[in-house]
């Protein structure tokens, strides 16, 4: 499974439950569609440092690098996983 699915399936499985969303666009913004708010960033950061052995520091905490799965997964790959 790509990365890209798998930061998909963990934020529909985990992050949007109860909400009726089954799949999101790669290239969605899933802050300004409300899949995604602060405590879902949290467990977001929590479940790739665990997943793919990255460090998020302040410094990537810009809402930029949360916005959408694919640039989820280019800070996944900044990050070196």
């Amino acid at each position: 499974m790509s990365v890209a699915l798998e930061v998909e399936e963990f934020i529909v499985r985990e992050i949007a439950l109860g909400r009726g969303i089954d799949s999101v666009a790669h290239d969605s913004d899933l802050l300004a569609g409300d899949v995604i708010d602060s405590l879902g960033i949290v467990q977001l950061i929590s479940f790739l440092e665990g997943k793919y052995g990255i460090k998020v520091d302040d410094e990537d905490l810009d809402p930029e690098n949360f916005r959408s799965v694919d640039s989820i997964v280019m800070l996944i790959e900044k990050k070196g996983a």
